[in-house]
C-alpha cells in the first residue's frame, strides 16, 4: 500500500484592506501537521521577493527579514500545528500595500498562495474656514486621509459647482492633505461639500448655509466691525480683511 501526501496552501481572502491604526491580518491556511520539525513558513513581497517573515527549525528566523518590517510582523506560533500560517503586521502604512506570498513546506510537500493588500485611512472631520470680502465669500474645507478622495460641491438645487482643490503630498503619517474651496456671491450661500473615500466606503457630507443680512446683525451684536481679520460666530472660524473694533 502506498501513501500519497499532499500539502495544500490557501488564503481565505485574496484581497484585503489594511486600515490605519489597526493591525493587518493576512490569513493563510495549509494542510495541518502537528510535527513542526520540517515546517518552513516564509512570507515575501511578490513584487521584489523581500522577506517579510520566516519560520523554520521550529522558531522565527528573521535574519533575512527586510528592514522596513523589523518589529512589525508575527505569526501565531501556537496555531502552526493546526495549519494556520497567518501573518500579522502592526502598525501598517501606505508602503505595506502590495502582493504577498505565503509559502509553506513540510514533510507533505510545498505550496504557496497569494494575497493582495491595500491600505486606507479614514478622512478626518473636515475643518471649515470662511473667508469674506466685500462681494464674495469663500467656503473652504481641510482634511487628511488616504487614498486620494473624490470631492464634490453642490449648489442648493443639487447642481455641480466649479471648485478649487489642492491635494498635497503625503504627510509624515502617510496621509494626503486635502484643501478644497468654493467662492460664492453674497448675500446667501447654500452649498454642500462631499468627500468620498471609495476604498473604505466613507462618505462625508457637510452643508454650509450663510445669510449675510443675518450675519451682519450678529457681528454688530458681538461688537465686530466689517474691517476684521478674524472672528468667531456660531462656533465657526471667520476670516476677512481688517481688525477687531
Amino acid at each position: 500500500c502506498m501513501w500519497i501526501f499532499q500539502l495544500f496552501v490557501n488564503v481565505p481572502e485574496r484581497c484585503l484592506v489594511a486600515i490605519r491604526g489597526r493591525p493587518a491580518l493576512l490569513g493563510c491556511e495549509f494542510t495541518p501537521d502537528p510535527d513542526l520539525s520540517s515546517l518552513v513558513v516564509t512570507w515575501q513581497r511578490q513584487e521584489d521577493s523581500k522577506v517579510i517573515h520566516s519560520f523554520y527549525y521550529q522558531q522565527d528566523n528573521l535574519d533575512r527579514q527586510s528592514p522596513e518590517y523589523h518589529n512589525r510582523t508575527s505569526l501565531y506560533i501556537s496555531e502552526l500545528g493546526k495549519g494556520n500560517a497567518s501573518l500579522r503586521i502592526n502598525p501598517v502604512g501606505p508602503k505595506d500595500a502590495g502582493r504577498y506570498l505565503c509559502q509553506v513546506s513540510n514533510a507533505k510537500g510545498t505550496g504557496k498562495a497569494l494575497i493582495e493588500l491595500d491600505y486606507g485611512a479614514f478622512y478626518s472631520e473636515p475643518r471649515l474656514n470662511i473667508y469674506v470680502n466685500s462681494t464674495t465669500v469663500t467656503v473652504q474645507f481641510e482634511t487628511e486621509g488616504f487614498p486620494k478622495p473624490e470631492v464634490i460641491w453642490l449648489g442648493e438645487n443639487n447642481q455641480n459647482l466649479n471648485y478649487h482643490l489642492e491635494i498635497h503630498d503625503q504627510t509624515e503619517d502617510g496621509l494626503y492633505y486635502i484643501k478644497s474651496s468654493y467662492e460664492a456671491q453674497k448675500p446667501v450661500v447654500n452649498v454642500t461639500f462631499t468627500l468620498k473615500n471609495h476604498l473604505l466606503n466613507q462618505n462625508l457630507q457637510r452643508l454650509v448655509f450663510l445669510s449675510f443680512d443675518n450675519l451682519e446683525e450678529r457681528l454688530f451684536e458681538t461688537g465686530v466691525t466689517t474691517e476684521c481679520n478674524s472672528w468667531n460666530v456660531g462656533g465657526l472660524a471667520w476670516i476677512c480683511n481688517a481688525c477687531m473694533a
